[in-house]
């Protein structure tokens, strides 16, 4: 039998030795025998931020693991990078939690704001969701809370529409917070269903 190995990768400028939600998930799949490997990501030494370099992160780790059954759970920023690794992981699961909306189609809805520091800060912006969605192979979970921005939600919707083998849960209650009880809990059954 393979080693099952899961790839937890956080949100952005997060990581397990700061917020305690990570390594409560890490519990749950010590719980199912999935050996949890924690994506530590320097998100702040090299400006601009690119994904292309966060991916490498996530392949390192990858690369100490050959021949396992392989898992990738990514929050927010880290669902993305979670997501735009699928295609090398070739993961049995990908779980998504609340998927950040910063693929091309998201552009001409996100507020100004949001907009003008993503291209400031992130040159590499250029991912178009509905290129990426058909090639996904994994079984693939979305969470979303019901209380994160429009913009988290309407990219979630989306991507259950586009990616095969996928399932939405929206939180009632949950915001975009991975330490949230309630966040936790969903996280929780799905996982004990691997």
């Amino acid at each position: 039998m393979k080693n099952r190995i899961v790839f937890i990768i956080p949100g952005f400028l997060e990581s397990h030795l700061k917020q305690k939600g990570y390594n409560k998930i890490a519990e749950f799949f010590k719980e199912r025998n999935i050996k949890p490997v924690h994506v530590n990501i320097d998100w702040i030494s090299k400006k601009p931020y690119k994904f292309r370099n966060y991916i490498r992160y996530v392949l390192k780790e990858a690369n100490k693991y050959k021949n396992s059954e392989i898992y990738v759970l990514g929050f927010s920023y880290g669902a993305i990078i979670a997501l735009l690794s699928e295609f090398k992981l070739k993961p049995k699961t990908l779980i998504l939690c609340s998927l950040s909306p910063y693929f091309i189609e998201d552009f001409k809805t996100l507020e100004q704001s949001w907009l003008k520091w993503w291209k400031k800060n992130f040159k590499d912006s250029d991912y178009s969701f509905n290129e990426i969605a058909p090639k996904i192979k994994a079984r693939t979970y979305l969470i979303v809370g019901a209380e994160e921005g429009k913009e988290c939600l309407k990219r979630a919707k989306d991507a259950r529409k586009r990616i095969k083998n996928s399932d939405l849960i929206i939180i009632k209650e949950a915001k975009h917070k991975i330490n949230q009880r309630i966040y936790l809990e969903v996280v929780k059954k799905i996982v004990y269903k691997l």
